[in-house]
């Protein structure tokens, strides 16, 4: 008899993806909103501004992703449960009486 083998979990099926450090869905964004300032500002101006929105954009992605790769997501799912679960509790719900014993 063979011992039971499971299905392996590969680590590339599981890791986050991201670019330049930054969750997929941010840096392109971003990389969209630059590219079209600069196309439509078409001036030094522009320019400096986008590359500025650009890095300060980047170092921001890399940072929360550093945190939590998938920090975007879970905040828009959790924007569609918001209705569902209250942030505070009701009027009528019991205090909750947490009982601790210390043994030193």
């Amino acid at each position: 008899m063979h011992p039971k083998v499971g299905t392996p979990l590969l680590q590339s099926l599981t890791r986050p993806i991201l670019i330049l450090g930054g969750e997929r869905e941010n840096v392109i964004l971003l990389a969209c909103l630059c590219m079209s300032l600069c196309a439509v500002g078409r001036d030094f101006l522009s320019v400096a501004l986008a590359s500025l929105i650009w890095s300060v954009g980047i170092l921001a992605s890399k940072l929360s992703a550093r945190i939590d790769p998938w920090a975007t997501k879970v905040f828009l799912r959790s924007l569609s449960y918001r209705d569902f679960y209250h942030a505070r509790e009701k009027v009528n719900t019991p205090p909750c009486i947490l009982k601790r014993s210390r043994k030193l």
